[in-house]
């Protein structure tokens, strides 16, 4: 009699189960999220996913982190292509003014509110925490490597560390969350905050 072989189980890319994971995150929160919802939709074992994340909270803390990442890499990115583009100190000077300008548009209150609840969220939660704080110093250091190079090519002054820069303008970007509740906030404010932004990164950065 011939045996019928029963055919290989599917086992997903750990990206894309981090990826759904996200998305149910999203759809559901935390309270929410059902590990038989995440094993329907990309065909891992449960004894997969506790093998590679440890625990639910090992996973959640790693689809955190990984949205963590992209919602940082959104301001990096940018930055990234202008220093690379950049001819010459002046360039890059304007186009840093334009990418101040769009960052921190208020209409982006929702992505900074969100990145403030997955930092919140590692209260009490030392594996979440570490999850977060290894995705951020790998972002701060790709950001202070952008800047190191524009300092090498003399577009950026070498007044301060890289890495001090970099953290710093993550920090007026983040920052920007706050304004986004104040009602008090005028119709120029935007115009303003762009302005004082980026009298304060011209002394940092251009200014011997």
């Amino acid at each position: 009699m011939k045996v019928r072989q029963r055919a290989p189980r599917h086992i997903p890319d750990l990206e894309q189960v981090v990826a759904t994971t996200i998305d149910i995150l999203k759809e559901s929160g935390e309270s929410g999220f059902r590990i038989e919802t995440l094993m329907e939709r990309t065909g891992i074992s449960k004894s997969s996913l506790y093998a590679s994340f440890g625990s639910r909270d090992g996973l959640i803390a790693a689809a955190h982190a990984r949205h963590f990442e992209a919602m940082i890499l959104e301001t990096i990115g940018p930055i990234r292509a202008i220093t690379d583009q950049a001819i010459s100190r002046e360039e890059l000077r304007r186009n840093l003014q334009a990418v101040t300008a769009f960052v921190s548009d208020l209409s982006r209150t929702a992505q900074r509110v969100e990145r403030a609840a997955v930092i919140a969220g590692t209260t009490g939660r030392p594996e979440y925490a570490t999850w977060l704080a290894e995705a951020q110093t790998r972002l701060s250091t790709e950001f202070a490597q952008i800047i190191e190079q524009a300092q090498n090519r003399g577009h950026v002054t070498h007044r301060y560390r890289p890495r001090l820069i970099a953290n710093f303008i993550q920090a007026i970007v983040f920052g920007r969350v706050i304004v986004g509740f104040d009602l008090a906030a005028g119709p120029d404010e935007h115009a303003e905050w762009t302005s004082a932004a980026n009298d304060i990164l011209d002394r940092m950065l251009f200014t011997d």
